[in-house]
């Protein structure tokens, strides 16, 4: 069955000459989309990159998630402020997917200023930075249940 196709040639024209007029024929915003991915990436849970944007309600309520999360896990209600921790760092993983695919624009649904030259050095750097952080956060657990030794109690 498999033989009966040549795929070369159904995969060779999936992305034709049409659909790359008619990607660089949408408008352009003026939002920049190194910017928006910078403070996707490094302020994302406090909705930074929302706020560039001009996604002004969704960012108001991620950023209010992320405080009360905060101020919840500081007072020692750690169930429920691990939960909001958890769906803004979630949000905003999806927001970065968004960001790095083209598909997250500005409120006027323009493209974003420098997505086709940077998206990809961007998607690169920003699994670097998602497995940095991984790997900090799995030393600092790990290093967190080391007690002293024996007798130190």
């Amino acid at each position: 069955m498999a033989g009966d196709y040549d795929l070369d040639e159904l995969y060779a024209n999936t992305y034709t000459e049409d659909d790359r007029q008619a990607f660089e024929n949408q408008p352009e915003s003026e939002k920049k989309f190194l910017i928006a991915w910078a403070l996707a990436l490094f302020l994302g849970p406090l909705g930074a990159q929302r706020y560039y944007l001009g996604y002004i309600p969704t960012a108001v309520l991620k950023t209010t998630l992320c405080c009360a999360g905060a101020v919840l896990m500081t007072a020692g209600v750690t169930n429920i402020g691990s939960a909001l921790i958890g769906v803004v760092g979630a949000w905003t993983v999806i927001d970065l997917f968004l960001l790095l695919s083209g598909t997250m624009r500005d409120q006027a649904d323009h493209r974003l200023s420098g997505y086709t030259r940077y998206g990809g050095i961007c998607a690169a750097l920003t699994v670097l930075v998602l497995v940095g952080w991984l790997i900090v956060a799995l030393i600092i657990g790990t290093s967190a249940g080391v007690s002293a030794g024996p007798g130190a109690l």
